[in-house]
């Protein structure tokens, strides 16, 4: 059994509008439940906007790898849990896991943070925030054993422009940039309708490499990889905003 003491978790009904057209919970709203309650549990662990504040900085998502292990329904009584990770490398890790009735998993997720200084846009050094921030985990239990990977582009793979997409209004945070989450949803939306409405998504793994800003628009490419995977890559002004890996039945 998973234990549940040492880390942050939340009962949730599965809600419509979080649902697809087969009244499925669409993969971006898994995504938004995670980066809530990652919130939730860096506030009760003391480290998070409020006490970085005193920093000038805030968190940001470098990275996250996700698994759809079933589907998740409509109404559906769920319970979702989080923990810190620790240091490792360059990132700060956290992990997720979503349960159904049954106690059992039917989503897991590693993501990957850094700290960002909020005027100068810069990332912050563990030794900065260390008397805010443990390094030491939460819970040395993991969602998934490996971290988020880095997605590349496949070797000699021809890119097509498949969309773009405007920043607006709608896409934009409290941290003045696009939301981590509205990325896979310009990605989910740039595919083909057969493709995501038919097929349910088993694995994606994104990385968040530039901030795309209020006003800009990110160009959307495609490629598959040699497994037959689809890798999109969000540019603007020439750079790589984001890369995703997606991975459907």
């Amino acid at each position: 059994m998973i234990n549940l003491q040492d880390k942050t978790t939340e009962d949730l009904r599965i809600a419509c509008y979080m649902t697809d057209r087969h009244a499925r919970l669409r993969p971006t709203a898994f995504l938004d439940i995670a980066q809530n309650i990652a919130v939730q549990g860096a506030d009760i662990l003391k480290f998070g906007d409020d006490e970085l504040a005193a920093y000038n900085s805030t968190w940001v998502l470098a990275r996250q790898y996700v698994r759809f292990d079933r589907p998740v329904r409509n109404k559906e009584q769920v319970k979702v849990l989080t923990w810190h990770k620790g240091a490792q490398g360059l990132f700060f890790l956290r992990d997720y896991m979503m349960l159904g009735a049954d106690g059992e998993p039917s989503i897991r997720s590693t993501s990957s943070w850094v700290v960002m200084n909020i005027t100068e846009r810069r990332l912050v050094r563990f030794d900065t925030v260390s008397d805010v921030v443990d390094t030491a985990p939460q819970s040395t239990d993991f969602a998934i054993e490996e971290q988020a990977a880095k997605v590349v582009l496949p070797r000699g793979a021809e890119l097509t422009k498949i969309g773009e997409h405007r920043v607006h209004y709608s896409d934009v945070d409290y941290n003045q940039h696009a939301n981590n989450v509205r990325y896979t949803s310009w990605a989910l939306d740039s595919l083909p309708e057969d493709l995501v409405y038919e097929h349910p998504l088993k694995e994606l793994t994104i990385n968040f490499n530039r901030e795309a800003l209020p006003g800009e628009t990110v160009e959307l490419w495609h490629a598959l990889d040699a497994d037959g995977a689809h890798i999109i890559e969000g540019r603007a002004d020439d750079h790589q905003v984001f890369i995703e890996k997606l991975i459907f039945e």
